[in-house]
């Protein structure tokens, strides 16, 4: 086997040398490339990143966030929040970032503001009419299909309406669920794109073709036309390629919270939403047919008054407005209504109770004769 060696000049001094001059030198082999060190105007050599070889300067980087805050200082600055949105990225990238737990984090409110039904598709509202058929006209009439289209929907009745059914746990699970599948890989082949190959046209080129943000390579040829593009033969080479960056068009994604918004996959959401959400509508219709002699149906004409009234988990105010009630949840086998009351404007001090539809209708309709609020009556 032949070995190819090096043969260097006695002179590998590269004290008085340009940067531009010690690249000529190290590509005509008159200078050993592990004894030249370049420095930007600050002083550093980031020997820790950067090694002189004999085809060109090789980067070593220990991820994303090394990457970033190399070629980008001014977007991800140590100490800035740009750093941690660099830290970030990379926990998205590499698969270690919380997806589940920040969707859950508001899927309470997402539910109850009517966001999560608001996803629902054309298949899915024609079954909630058809359980509304059975459960509830206020749902049934306020659901207008056509065509293949949804004309109009109640979101605040349909929401009130499954909950009551005990399906809002299902369904948000499957909201969360959906959502994870949505970003977990389109995040990180979003930041791929934006980053991964972003400084080609300047000459800084991935080493390894398998992994991104590890090993890349500026050859002596493409450091020699940074000089010719970006500046004059007596410039630091790093200097002339920290411009070049700054210079190079780069598509910088926002602000790590962003994320999710900018980069989501409706195909990949919809594929689990659609056969999940459908599936759980479609056994609790079956179940309402099934058992249709069990249900009570004064149950269910009272949630159409509650929905007419404001429906549950919602704060709805007596006639003379000095007080409040909030509908927490209904008893389907004595038609008790839990809820809560309190003086209006009087903040979290409230008074858990339970009652008929009709007294509740009278605390609204006519002032009480006690202040209900209040524990010694």
């Amino acid at each position: 086997m032949i070995k190819k060696i090096f043969l260097f000049e006695d002179d590998d001094s590269d004290e008085e040398k340009s940067d531009y001059q010690k690249i000529l030198d190290i590509n005509k082999k008159r200078l050993n490339p592990y004894n030249v060190d370049f420095f930007d105007s600050e002083g550093n050599n980031y020997h820790d990143i950067i090694e002189v070889r004999q085809d060109g300067l090789h980067f070593t980087f220990d991820g994303l966030s090394e990457y970033l805050q190399f070629f980008f200082k001014d977007y991800y600055e140590e100490g800035s929040d740009g750093e941690y949105d660099a830290h970030n990225y990379e926990s998205m990238y590499n698969g270690n970032w919380g997806w589940w737990s920040e969707f859950s984090d508001r899927a309470y409110d997402d539910w109850s503001e009517g966001y999560i039904v608001d996803y629902f598709t054309y298949e899915q509202l024609s079954i909630v009419k058809e359980i509304g058929k059975y459960l509830s006209f206020e749902v049934y009439n306020s659901i207008e299909l056509k065509n293949g289209r949804v004309i109009s929907k109640d979101t605040d009745n349909i929401t009130n309406l499954l909950q009551i059914l005990g399906l809002e746990d299902a369904i948000t699970d499957a909201y969360i669920d959906a959502s994870v599948l949505a970003v977990e890989d389109e995040v990180p082949k979003s930041i791929e794109k934006s980053y991964c190959n972003c400084l080609d046209e300047i000459g800084i080129e991935r080493y390894s073709n398998k992994h991104c943000f590890w090993k890349y390579e500026l050859s002596w040829g493409s450091a020699i036309m940074l000089f010719a593009r970006f500046g004059e033969p007596d410039d630091l080479l790093l200097d002339l390629l920290f411009e070049a960056v700054k210079k190079t068009n780069v598509d910088h994604l926002p602000e790590y919270y962003e994320m999710q918004h900018q980069f989501w996959d409706g195909e990949a959401f919809y594929e689990y939403w659609n056969r999940k959400v459908t599936s759980i509508l479609e056994n609790e219709l079956e179940n309402i047919k099934d058992n249709s002699k069990e249900y009570n149906l004064k149950f269910f004409k009272l949630i159409d008054e509650i929905q007419k009234l404001g429906g549950v988990e919602t704060w709805i105010y007596s006639k003379n407005k000095k007080y409040s009630i909030k509908i927490n949840k209904v008893d389907d086998k004595n038609l008790q209504i839990t809820y809560q009351f309190r003086k209006v404007n009087d903040g979290y001090n409230y008074k858990m109770m339970k009652t008929s539809f009709e007294y509740l209708l009278n605390l609204l309709n006519t002032e009480p004769l006690f202040d209900l609020t209040k524990d010694d009556l």
